[in-house]
């Protein structure tokens, strides 16, 4: 797996919900936002975006602080507005520059992939300033056909 440096991801008219939520929850988050999307009239214009804030463990087991980044094509943030969904946000602009990126491919495990992109961070001393997002190339029933671009954010500045 190769990984490369200086790369960006722009997307315009995103949709972003955060929150914390179980892996249940998760499921219906993505049906939630998919069917508010269609309510809106708008179509998404790329697979979603997410990231993780941190984790929390409850008695019902982990709660994860996620981000789920939709672009649109369209702007919708009237609606959001109008309807005062709770955790749901509208972004003109979402703008990741200077990323170290790492390109998953189902054959191998995304925790490899993961491993691989934090330690080629940490042997060249670079400092990561965003959370790690995954960019969803594609959708697959099956895990083993998964390719997912991980891409962290990397101070520009060298001290």
């Amino acid at each position: 797996m190769e990984i490369t440096t200086e790369q960006n991801l722009r997307m315009t008219n995103v949709l972003s919900f955060r929150g914390k939520v179980d892996k249940q929850a998760l499921t219906e988050k993505r049906d939630e936002i998919n069917a508010l999307i269609k309510e809106f009239g708008a179509h998404a214009i790329h697979p979603a975006v997410t990231t993780s804030y941190g984790t929390e463990e409850t008695e019902k087991g982990p709660l994860i602080d996620m981000e789920i980044l939709v672009p649109l094509d369209r702007d919708v943030s009237t609606e959001i507005i109008r309807k005062q969904l709770p955790g749901y946000r509208f972004k003109p602009i979402f703008l990741l520059t200077n990323a170290a990126r790492i390109h998953h491919t189902g054959g191998s495990s995304i925790e490899e992939s993961i491993k691989e992109l934090y330690n080629y961070i940490r042997v060249r001393n670079l400092r990561p300033i965003t959370t790690l997002y995954n960019i969803t190339i594609n959708d697959p029933e099956d895990p083993k056909d998964l390719i997912v671009d991980l891409m962290m954010g990397i101070d520009p500045n060298i001290l």
